[in-house]
């Protein structure tokens, strides 16, 4: 075809530069330069304007900036605003990350309701519409994705000059685990890595790992491993790693050349491996920006947000006082487990959670019953195994069950969907239901330990107060995926004992937003109703009827205005430490261990508060690992101050175990601790003794096992009693009125028993019992004719039950703890398979010796007076 025969269709134009956009004076005069859409925002809130002046006039210049805006405040046009501005005004690209893609999406559209040019980049870079990317890349747009294009190997979003989360307080599940690595016990990787560790963990502990699935196996052990003995084997350890495949080779690729900076835990199920702060220092597409925009529900008060993203200096802009009362939207906080009567199809699932006591169950009958009153219920779990469970006890057809896992749809099909239940487990954050999307969820267990770390701080280090913030924040984003906005409302039905007992603590309740605490202290009273009048309530709840507009929605406005938000104690503290925390790792990192070393110092010495002691042994512990990597011979002034701080850490440590599995002192012995040399002494007495005749010690601990395997009162107590001899105890049962089931005495630590085997699993621990437990180490002062127990003893009641009456919560004693009847039983069978050990080795062995291999043994076996306490005490009473 020639030009000619072009003539008669219209020529083609060369394309002209258009007029630049004329930049607006800040975000909120920009907000009325942009084109009027029908879907858009047509005024801003006065809270969101506020934010946009603070931030205008403050910290426009700052390098790391954080606007608090609750949930359903707006916080997302906040953030399109600022990013839009910055790209108009100041010529910058803007990327705007977001947890999950089904966020991204909606960001998205909310950027296109409200006429701000975006684009969306998500998923393999390879798939993304490259005139899309050009369009970003010539700063024409704000591109649109999620943390984890950010935060990978090889970002192609590396070139941003504004970095803006949303979403920041769920950071750190998704910017710590760009530099973490699970080797699954699975697969062949796991046990090779003990191979690769040699003698640096005990044989033992690598059996216990490495058993097959069994009723001695233990799930929830897991250990720190020695930070000087990765260090030494980090050439076998690499060599294993490498042979990774998959999704695992690539977050080995983020760590390989940092190896020895790394923390390992291990537990039955995988090793662990990270820092304990991700290294975001040394990661370019992160640090290159200008600015770095955290738009967060909740900023907290314990520096959680600096550790997340692993930087030091973050400027603040809070929350506005007003919006603290007024919240998002509407909930009817339901407790089933406080109900009067229980329904009778809830008989047969209550096994199942004494079989497994680290498992989330349900009540089908009750739960069943008031999720059930809508079509659509989200179902929020710790975990993937315990949300499946829950579908399946509540029979949820296969064709109606839904995950919020799915990497490519999220959501959106049980949005669409006319009926159906969402499993979203460990999803506390990044899901929107808003809207008629969904009125009912079910808030099941406790989200403490989304990873070993985690798990490592709540039940080794014994590190409570700070995980509080972090639990704190999951709970409070966790309850409001189905309110997302002011007209929102829904029933959410809390079940777990866990999660009971930390939302009946008033300290706890304080430290949360004054609308929730009005609707969590509200669902509280209300819960203690007869089960068929609860899905009454329920009921008008989910229809917002009269009955609940007369009488729900006064008292809630009631409980508001007598509310107050008050701070969880040492958060000041910890909020400060966090700042020396990000610089101590980030030399770690670049293996400057003396300056690490240093900085960690700092960290102990400042760490002053009686409640932050085992944070405090930790951090000892950091640099004492830390100040030997950097000694050059055993006598220079590094190698002198390692010694130094391990001997602080273990002083820090004492009341815990976890210190004398990683490192003990040099010339400590298994029983180094005062109390684990009295039960030794104990069992050596006994070994030599009555225990002596192999027919006694058969029958002494075949009556102990039986007494301790049913439920019957007095002989249950018999076989609490003869556990403590067992153990090396000085064990009786007092006859005194009020006093202990049983007694075990060391001379330098106590332990109290009081037993309710013949209860049934169903109903709540009364608050006669806690209070009757809070007193018992205190009669036994009087009865020994002393003023006080020794510090660090227990008293532990053992019951079948888990729920604790709310009221009972707040007046426990510190040193209360609830413990099963199978923990106890499982203790037994330890306690015997260790006495026959040593039945088998103590012929012809005497003295010293003897007492070494005493202690040793028991060691191993984890019932050593210390490693018991440990046991019992890992469920106090008052809660996480």
């Amino acid at each position: 075809m020639t030009i000619d025969d072009e003539a008669k269709r219209p020529r083609p134009r060369f394309r002209r530069r258009t007029e630049a956009v004329a930049g607006a004076t800040d975000p909120e005069a920009l907000f009325g330069e942009l084109p009027r859409t029908p879907r858009g925002v047509g005024a801003l809130w006065s809270h969101q304007a506020d934010q946009l002046r603070r931030y205008a006039n403050d910290h426009r210049e700052s390098a790391d900036v954080a606007l608090e805006l609750p949930t359903g405040s707006g916080k997302t046009l906040v953030g399109l605003l600022i990013s839009e501005w910055r790209r108009r005004t100041l010529g910058q690209r803007i990327v705007y990350a977001c947890p999950t893609k089904q966020l991204a999406r909606q960001v998205l559209q909310k950027a296109n309701d409200q006429g701000i040019p975006s684009v969306l980049l998500i998923g393999p870079h390879g798939d993304w519409d490259q005139a899309e990317l050009i369009r970003y890349t010539r700063g024409d747009v704000t591109a649109i994705t999620t943390y984890s294009t950010i935060f990978n190997l090889n970002s192609h979003l590396a070139d941003a000059q504004t970095l803006v989360f949303d979403d920041a307080h769920a950071a750190e599940g998704f910017v710590a685990e760009a530099w973490a690595l699970s080797v699954n016990r699975n697969l062949d990787q796991y046990g090779r890595l003990f191979d690769a560790l040699g003698d640096a963990v005990e044989s033992p502990f690598v059996a216990r790992m490495v058993a097959p699935d069994g009723p001695a196996a233990d799930a929830s052990e897991v250990r720190l491993l020695p930070i000087g003995a990765i260090a030494s084997r980090a050439a076998d350890v690499d060599r294993v790693l490498a042979e990774l495949e998959g999704d695992s080779m690539y977050r080995f690729r983020m760590l390989r050349e940092n190896l020895g900076s790394c923390l390992f835990y291990v537990s039955r199920r995988e090793f662990y491996i990270r820092p304990m702060i991700p290294p975001t220092f040394d990661h370019q597409p992160y640090t290159a920006p200008v600015q770095r925009l955290y738009l967060s529900a909740t900023l907290g008060d314990a520096g959680e947000l600096e550790r997340a993203f692993g930087r030091a200096d973050i400027k603040r802009v809070q929350v506005p006082t007003a919006w603290d009362r007024t919240g998002s939207g509407r909930r009817f906080f339901l407790f089933p487990e406080l109900a009067v009567s229980w329904d009778e199809a809830s008989a047969g699932t209550q096994d199942t959670a004494e079989e497994n006591e680290n498992e989330t169950s349900v009540d089908a009958g009750l739960v069943g019953s008031l999720l059930d009153l809508a079509k659509k219920r989200l179902v929020l779990t710790p975990d993937d195994d315990s949300a499946s469970k829950i579908a399946d006890v509540l029979r949820v057809p296969g064709a109606e069950r839904f995950t919020a896992k799915d990497a490519d749809t999220g959501i959106q099909p049980f949005i669409d969907a006319d009926s159906g239940t969402l499993l979203a487990p460990n999803r506390y954050d990044g899901m929107d239901l808003a809207a008629d999307a969904c009125h009912m969820m079910l808030m099941a267990g406790l989200p403490t330990a989304s990873h070993l770390q985690d798990r490592f701080l709540e039940t080794k280090l014994r590190a409570s107060e700070v995980l509080q913030e972090r639990i704190r924040t999951r709970v409070l984003q966790g309850a409001g995926r189905c309110t997302r906005g002011p007209k929102d409302w829904a029933v959410v039905v809390v079940t777990g004992e866990d999660i009971l007992r930390f939302l009946s603590r008033a300290e706890v309740r304080k430290s949360l937003p004054v609308e929730l605490q009005a609707e969590i202290t509200f669902g509280l009273e209300q819960s203690l109703e007869a089960s068929d009048d609860l899905v009454l309530l329920a009921d008008s709840a989910l229809k917002q009827d009269q009955i609940w507009q007369e009488d729900a929605e006064p008292e809630l406005a009631k409980l508001r205005r007598e509310a107050s938000r008050e701070l969880q104690p040492n958060v000041a503290e910890l909020a400060t430490s966090a700042v020396r925390e990000v610089q101590a790792w980030a030399y770690a990192w670049q293996q400057d261990w003396e300056a690490a070393a240093r900085v960690a110092i700092e960290v102990f010495e400042n760490l002053r508060t009686p409640g932050l002691r085992p944070y405090r042994a930790l951090w000892a512990y950091l640099g004492s690992a830390w100040s030997a990597l950097a000694s050059a011979d055993p006598v220079s002034t590094a190698a002198l101050r390692s010694a130094d701080l391990l001997r602080q850490a273990h002083a820090a440590a004492v009341g815990t175990t976890w210190l004398k599995e990683v490192q003990p002192l040099p010339s400590a012995t298994f029983d180094s601790d005062p109390v684990d040399e009295q039960g030794v002494k104990g069992a050596l007495v006994q070994l030599k003794g009555r225990l002596s005749s192999r027919a006694k010690f058969e029958r002494e601990s075949a009556t102990m096992v039986a007494n301790l395997n049913q439920r019957e009162a007095t002989k249950y107590e018999l076989g609490l009693v003869s556990l403590g001899k067992f153990l090396g105890a000085d064990s009786s049962k007092p006859t005194a009125k009020g006093r202990a089931d049983a007694v075990w005495i060391w001379e330098s630590c106590w332990v109290t028993v009081e037993a309710k085997s013949e209860q049934e699993a169903e109903g709540m621990l009364s608050m006669d019992y806690v209070r009757q437990t809070n007193t018992q180490l205190a009669s036994l002062a009087a009865d020994r004719e002393v003023e006080n127990a020794p510090q660090g003893s227990i008293s532990i009641i053992v019951t079948p039950r888990s729920v604790v009456d709310p009221d009972a919560v707040p007046i426990a004693a510190p040193h209360v703890y609830l413990s099963t009847p199978k923990l106890v039983l499982d203790i037994a069978h330890d306690t015997v398979r260790a006495w026959k050990e040593l039945r088998g080795m103590g012929k012809g062995v005497s003295g010293e010796a003897m007492h070494v291999d005493v202690a040793r043994v028991l060691w191993e076996h984890r019932v050593l007076p210390t490693q018991v306490r440990e046991r019992l005490s890992t469920d106090p009473v008052r809660g996480v």
